[in-house]
Order: structure tokens, then sequence, then C-alpha cells
């Protein structure tokens, strides 16, 4: 009898542990499958979104489980083991079109979600101004590095503000930092620029932190913090993501909720603004990405 059930626990443990280690398999297996550009200067206007991203932001979100979803042809489209880059990649195409993004410099394998291309060691900057302006929408991650700045400044001077969402994936004082350093490097690149687009540069005021509705209610609300939307004159809106304003049994159905009612109007409203938002530029002239991931990362600069 005490033989039977150290049998059977030993076989649940060892099948959950098949299933843990199949997962993580299962997940850097697709890293190999992921499909790579090797000329973004052949990117037709309008036919992608770019993902553009502090190179660090990464590895944090590699390790973040997505919401779960009812949609069984979700489930079957993303298997258990995928990624919140995969999750999140997987909802701006089916709802905005597909996405690429810039691949980190030095690494083995890109990650899996987002189609990737890398940039030239040297004069990378004009292979990402012509990415933003023949984008039909750029998805910014807020962060303080200079590259990730540099690639602020040139999606506000390019892009109408429709054009344009920024993701918030740090807490408040980390975002703090972003809104300071963003504004400060506006104001500097602004006195090289015309008088129209240092206005534009200039007159943006990134909008606080919004606080929870429930501050002292348990959340686990992870990876996307918060939205950042612009109004047609550029006013940004920041849209804070926020279980605690939902009601339900579990947190489960709360998450469930707030993609419902808080993701998707986002994403409705972005559709709507695309559909009457300038098409997309040719672009400017720039030099062909390397097909391999250079050694130097840009951003690092």
């Amino acid at each position: 009898m005490t033989e039977g059930i150290v049998t059977g626990l030993l076989m649940i443990v060892g099948g959950v542990a098949a299933v843990y280690a199949g997962a993580r398999l299962s997940r850097f297996g697709r890293r190999h499958t992921t499909r790579l550009i090797k000329d973004a200067g052949g990117l037709e206007p309008g036919s992608y979104i770019l993902y553009l991203r502090p190179f660090d932001l990464d590895d944090t979100l590699y390790r973040i489980k997505p919401t779960p979803t009812r949609s069984w042809l979700r489930r079957l489209q993303t298997p258990l083991s995928r990624t919140f880059e995969e999750d999140m990649v997987l909802s701006l195409r089916m709802k905005l079109g597909r996405v690429v993004a810039v691949g980190k410099p030095g690494e083995r394998l890109p990650l899996s979600g987002a189609r990737r291309f890398y940039l030239p060691l040297g004069n990378w900057k004009p292979t990402v101004t012509e990415a933003i302006s023949k984008a039909r929408l750029v998805v910014l991650a807020t962060g303080t590095s200079k590259g990730t700045l540099w690639e602020f400044t040139e999606a506000v001077r390019l892009l109408p503000p429709e054009r344009l969402m920024v993701m918030v994936f740090t807490d408040e004082p980390e975002y703090d930092r972003f809104r300071s350093a963003a504004e400060a490097e506006f104001a500097s690149r602004a006195a090289e620029m015309s008088d129209e687009e240092a206005a534009r540069l200039t007159g943006i005021r990134w909008p606080d932190y919004p606080p929870l509705k429930n501050p002292d209610a348990p959340s686990r609300m992870v990876g996307t913090q918060g939205m950042i939307v612009f109004g047609p004159d550029l006013t940004p809106e920041f849209i804070r993501l926020d279980p605690t304003a939902e009601r339900a049994l579990s947190e489960l159905g709360r998450l469930r909720k707030v993609m419902r009612h808080q993701v998707n109007p986002v994403m409705r409203r972005i559709k709507r603004g695309l559909a009457q938002a300038p098409a997309p530029a040719p672009g400017v002239i720039a030099p062909a990405p390397p097909p391999y991931p250079p050694d130097v990362a840009p951003h690092a600069e």
C-alpha cells in the first residue's frame, strides 16, 4: 500500500517535471523558427507594426507568462509555453497587422514573437528612421537609454498621432525617470529642427502615472501596466490597466475583464485612428542591414 502511494507520488512529480521541461524546450525551440528580415528597406510602407523597446526589457518579458484565455483558437495558436511577447504580438497581429522589431545585437538566437531585422554596425539611425516612417503603427516601450530616447524623438517627429502608441511596463518611479529624460531629449533635439518639428516635441507633456482605483487591493498585473495614446493635437493620455477596477470572483476573472473592458477599447480606438491617418511615407534611403546579428548594440552608444 505504502509503496503504491510513493510510486503514485513519484509519477505525479515526474509528470509535472516533464510538462515543465517540455514547455521550456518548446519555448526555446520556437526561437529557432523566428523569421528574420534580411533587408528592412524592402518592407512595404504601411504593411507592418514596428515594435521598439529597450533591449534589456527582452529578458524580463521573456519570463512573464501571458494572461490565460478562454478562446480555444488562441490556445491552439499559442501553446502553454508561449511568452509575453508572443501573446502581445498575436493580439496586435489579429487586430492591427503583422509586427516587426529590431533584433538585439549579439544575440545567438532571436526571441520568438515579432519578426526581427538587424541594424548596420555603424550608421544605424537612417535604417530606424526609415522603418519608423514606413510603419503603419509604431509601438514603443518606455526606457531611458540614449537609443530608446532617440527613437521616441524620431517617432514623435515623423508620425501623425494616430500611428503612435506607447507601452508602459515599469512602475511609477521608473516611468517618472523616463518622462524626465524624454522631455530633456526632446528639448535638446528641438534646437536642431524646424519650427514645426520643434513645436511638436516641446509641446508634449507626459501624463502622470495613474493610481489604481483601489491601491490596497491585491493586484497581480504583470507585464503591461498601461498604454499611452495620443489625441489629434498630440496630447498624450495614459490608460492604466487596473484589475482593482474590475469585479469578478477570481483574479483570473478580473484579468479577463481588464482585457475586455480596458485593452480592447484602446485597440479599437487605434484601429479607427489608423483608418483616418495619412498613409505611411515611402521612407528615407537607408543602407540594408546585415542578415545576421551584429556584435555591437546601437542602443549602447
